[in-house]
């Protein structure tokens, strides 16, 4: 499969190989950030399942306002979530490898060699970071389920999530396990350089 280089003007004069990775606490303010409209998404996606599923499903009449109920909230909601949000970021990685919180804070999302992500690699990079919310929101359930409510248990619900991002603190090239298992790297931009126009 062909590479992408990025278009920008600064990636055609700058090495991406010679970029610094992105720090710990600079990612986790981008994942807050992009958290936020992903949640909006989320509730955009839902409006647009749940009214025909609500056509078509046949449920009691006094359930049929109450959207979680199980018939609405099965597997094929959660993967219908799952694919809406792997599409929302995979949008932005293979078009300049930024989100608007990886904008906001100048980094960049790349391949190790420096090139943009083609949807195979976004696919693959989502995954894995997924894979451990996934397992954490089972825990939660379970947490949930046999009323373990103390500040450990809830806790520990958190880490595993981050497990992926608090890998950075122990490696030596701040790579997070999603960085290292789909050969990708979030990078800092240098920032733009302001031209001061002079009056003659």
């Amino acid at each position: 499969m062909s590479k992408k280089a990025f278009t920008s003007l600064d990636s055609k004069t700058i090495d991406p190989n010679t970029l610094p990775p992105a720090g710990f606490f600079t990612l986790l303010g981008c994942w807050l950030y992009d958290f936020m409209l992903l949640c909006a998404v989320w509730l955009l996606a839902g409006m647009v399942y749940m009214i025909p599923a609500q056509m078509f499903t046949q449920v009691d009449s006094s359930l049929k306002d109450n959207l979680s109920t199980t018939e609405f909230t099965g597997p094929v909601f959660y993967s219908y979530l799952f694919f809406v949000s792997w599409f929302f970021f995979a949008c932005f990685w293979t078009h300049g490898g930024q989100t608007l919180g990886l904008r906001t804070w100048s980094l960049r999302l790349q391949t190790e060699d420096g090139y943009a992500l083609n949807w195979l690699q976004t696919f693959l990079r989502f995954l894995i970071a997924g894979t451990p919310w996934l397992i954490s929101l089972f825990v939660f359930e379970q947490v949930i389920t046999n009323e373990l409510l103390q500040p450990p248990y809830q806790y520990g619900v958190f880490i595993i999530g981050f497990i992926g991002l608090f890998w950075m603190l122990f490696d030596k090239e701040n790579r997070s396990l999603q960085d290292i298992f789909s050969h990708t790297r979030i990078v800092k931009l240098p920032k733009k350089s302001k031209k001061r126009n002079k009056l003659y």
